[in-house]
């Protein structure tokens, strides 16, 4: 395994194309068997260079301009002795993946060009006289084909790098989320907990030395402590309350990640609205969200689903709606979680409408009470 990831396997960074191209490579290595006359072994042999330069095109980075060269010369060597054009494909497809200033991007390109150029003008001033006009007309198809590949070949590894970038800079703003809620933890439990566990330490060493002077004056110190510590029980309980509380743009964020897997899209629209939603409606909220996505990726057989948030001076309304299936019996209506939802509306004087004629559409509208404010 070792040996295959470091002499033959390609970076993984570039995915499968890599691979792809060297079905191409079948052709010449037929064309070759069975390697016996000198032209067959030297064919042979310039396959297996432009093999090891393909690969470390790739891979190396000290000596990549070297490899990539030595691509288009054998390259353009075998176009001109077996007419395999197609490996001018690989070449374009190594130097137009590989990130690199445009300048540098140029120069390959223009070297490549000459690649390309050279084998074509040698044969058709060797066999000119001899092509057709449908051979013609499938060179210039092929040779616009390899002039745009680099291109292709670009564009395809940028929107790849966009993507981890993307994915990578979701992991961080998550794993700063995880760190900025230890630290607000820790800070509740220090601001909190930590003077008033200091306050019944004291108390209960001052407790031990009233116990052989003023022995009627210890109930008085315990009772004291006593009411700390039922004072810090409270305390715990209400930091670990908040831990548990989820809202609904946290839960936005899970099921977008749930979505995604199942083969969803998801889309929202007035996520800004959410600003201000006392937590117990949030907390209400969160929870029919979840059971919401939770019935479209196991029912609806939908391809999107779509959230949206609407406000009134009095009123907070979310909506979920997918274009799957729909509701297609009177009893669905009671089913896949939609009574649960609804009794979790009501502890909030919330209420919820379904639609099932055109995929699902639930309606969830609670009372808006900002916090802050009676």
């Amino acid at each position: 395994m070792n040996f295959f990831k470091r002499y033959i396997a390609m970076p993984p960074q570039y995915g499968l194309f890599p691979y792809v191209w060297l079905i191409f490579l079948l052709f010449p290595i037929g064309y070759a068997f069975p390697y016996q006359t000198v032209k067959q072994q030297a064919i042979m042999g310039l396959i297996l260079i432009f093999l090891v330069a393909y690969r470390n095109g790739y891979v190396a980075s000290r000596y990549r301009t070297f490899w990539i060269i030595l691509q288009m010369v054998t390259s353009a060597i075998l176009a001109v002795i077996i007419q395999a054009f197609y490996l001018n494909i690989y070449t374009a497809w190594v130097f137009g993946s590989i990130p690199m200033r445009r300048r540098s991007f140029w120069r390959y390109y223009y070297a490549y060009l000459l690649s390309l150029i050279i084998p074509a003008v040698t044969l058709y001033w060797y066999y000119g006289g001899h092509m057709g006009r449908d051979d013609l007309i499938g060179l210039m198809v092929y040779g616009l084909f390899c002039i745009f590949s680099p291109f292709a070949a670009s564009s395809i590894q940028r929107f790849n790098r966009k993507n981890r970038q993307l994915t990578q800079t979701n992991q961080r703003l998550t794993d700063m989320i995880k760190q900025n809620e230890r630290q607000r933890i820790a800070r509740d439990l220090h601001d909190n907990l930590g003077q008033s566990f200091s306050m019944i330490t004291l108390k209960a060493e001052y407790a031990r030395k009233l116990l052989a002077k003023k022995p009627d004056a210890v109930p008085e110190q315990l009772l004291e402590i006593e009411q700390a510590s039922r004072q810090n029980l409270k305390m715990v309980r209400e930091i670990v309350a908040g831990l548990r509380q989820v809202t609904v743009a946290e839960e936005l964020i899970n099921q977008e990640r749930n979505l995604s897997v199942a083969g969803i899209l998801l889309l929202t629209k007035n996520e800004d609205q959410l600003e201000g939603i006392p937590q117990q409606n949030q907390q209400v909220l969160a929870q029919c969200l979840h059971e919401a996505v939770t019935n479209i990726i196991r029912y609806s057989q939908a391809t999107e689903c779509y959230v949206v948030f609407n406000r009134t001076a009095t009123t907070f309304q979310m909506q979920i709606e997918d274009n799957g299936r729909g509701l297609k019996s009177e009893d669905q209506y009671k089913s896949h979680g939609i009574v649960g939802m609804r009794e979790r509306l009501e502890t909030i004087d919330g209420e919820l409408m379904v639609d099932g004629r055109r995929g699902t559409q639930l309606t969830m509208t609670v009372p808006l009470k900002m916090e802050g404010r009676a």
